[in-house]
């Protein structure tokens, strides 16, 4: 999958930046919410299938200072353009259920 590793909470050296995948991010807000709450050493990138909502959320991206560690862009759950082992967590709240095919999100997101 794209998850390095089996362990619920990344583990890096210091200095390491933790890669974050917030799935179904909305305008971002937990995405922003995580970079906040993980420190200097982090890089989340949030994917929706809304334009309107990658656009609002780039605007409170640089409105709240985290256009550096936050980045958020159109895609399908279901298809992610990353390739395997990219992100060290895999965060998705309120999207999960409304998948048409579970297995296959879990399958993706793994």
């Amino acid at each position: 999958g794209i998850v390095k590793g089996a362990s619920p909470v990344p583990h890096t050296r210091y200095g390491d930046t933790i890669r974050v995948l917030d799935v179904g991010c909305g305008i971002g807000g937990s995405s922003r919410y995580l970079a906040k709450y993980m420190g200097p050493h982090v890089d989340v990138q949030g994917v929706t299938l809304s334009p309107a909502q990658v656009a609002r959320g780039a605007d409170l991206n640089y409105a709240q200072d985290l256009h550096d560690k936050v980045s958020l862009r159109v895609a399908d759950a279901l298809d992610l353009p990353f390739p395997d082992d990219h992100f060290d967590l895999v965060w998705t709240m309120e999207s999960g259920e409304h998948m048409p095919d579970k297995e296959k999100f879990f399958q993706e997101i793994h």
